[in-house]
């Protein structure tokens, strides 16, 4: 991995849920080569401090390279997580933050197959980034089924509500919440997976759901090497000298997302 940060400046920050955040970053020309990237990757991000000490973080890209879309990242912020609570709680618009050029393996090779995506909570970042990729430059069909504690922590219910209504038929959205139907198992997973078994399958999530997914597919007969993971792990605490600080933070406010229409099974 390129070890080396560049200082790029936010543009937006938006709203998505009350726990996460997207960060949209302006790329000068001279830097856009450099930040060319595929859809499912991610960016290392410099996140400085005092009480812990300079980290490193990786967040997945939301935004599209087949869109109109600027390069963005969502982060969701979790309990006693000192990058993604001291980067959402100090980042504004007009900020400066030090990332590292894209990088990442979960990405299709092909954009013109038919693909199954299961993610849950902020794992539907990099799943985001490859829907939208699909069905801007691809010809294949979606499917997604996509597992949250309840409505309001549903991250991108909106954009994606108005994909699948955009492309009735190239991209189904199943929901699965927990405040409804209970933590998701593999037996529900097995089932909302079955129509789309002969599917190549990109998951991203927690360690549990991840592992109940491989299971589920496993049980429907996908090959394994037809099951692509990104899994979340602990995060590398590795500290980085502090690169040159800059910018000043602007007041633009956020904006929100809110009202959910979502499709249950």
């Amino acid at each position: 991995m390129n070890q080396h940060f560049h200082a790029l400046r936010v543009t937006d920050v938006i709203v998505e849920t009350e726990d996460a955040r997207s960060l949209v970053f302006d790329v000068p020309d001279d830097l856009a080569e450099e930040f060319r990237y595929r859809p499912g990757q991610f960016l290392t991000v410099h996140i400085p401090g005092a009480e812990h000490g300079s980290v490193t973080r990786c967040y997945s890209l939301s935004s599209s390279p087949h869109t109109a879309d600027s390069l963005t990242v969502t982060v969701k912020r979790t309990p006693a997580g000192h990058g993604s609570d001291r980067l959402l709680g100090s980042v504004r618009v007009g900020s400066v933050v030090h990332v590292q050029p894209p990088t990442g393996r979960f990405t299709p090779a092909s954009l013109d197959g038919d693909f199954l995506f299961l993610a849950a909570g902020s794992g539907i970042t990099p799943v985001m980034s490859i829907i939208k990729s699909a069905l801007a430059a691809g010809s294949g069909r979606l499917a997604l089924i996509y597992a949250n504690r309840d409505e309001r922590s549903v991250i991108f219910g909106e954009q994606l509500a108005g994909l699948a209504a955009a492309h009735p038929d190239r991209l189904t959205v199943r929901h699965w919440l927990e405040s409804r139907q209970g933590l998701p198992d593999a037996a529900g997973l097995r089932a909302l997976a079955a129509p789309f078994r002969d599917r190549d399958a990109y998951v991203c999530g927690p360690g549990p759901f991840v592992a109940g997914v491989v299971d589920a597919l496993a049980a429907l007969g996908v090959p394994r090497e037809r099951t692509h993971l990104e899994q979340f792990r602990p995060p590398n605490r590795t500290a980085f000298p502090d690169p040159p600080p800059g910018g000043d933070p602007s007041a633009r406010t956020p904006r929100s997302v809110n009202g959910l229409q979502l499709v249950l099974p």
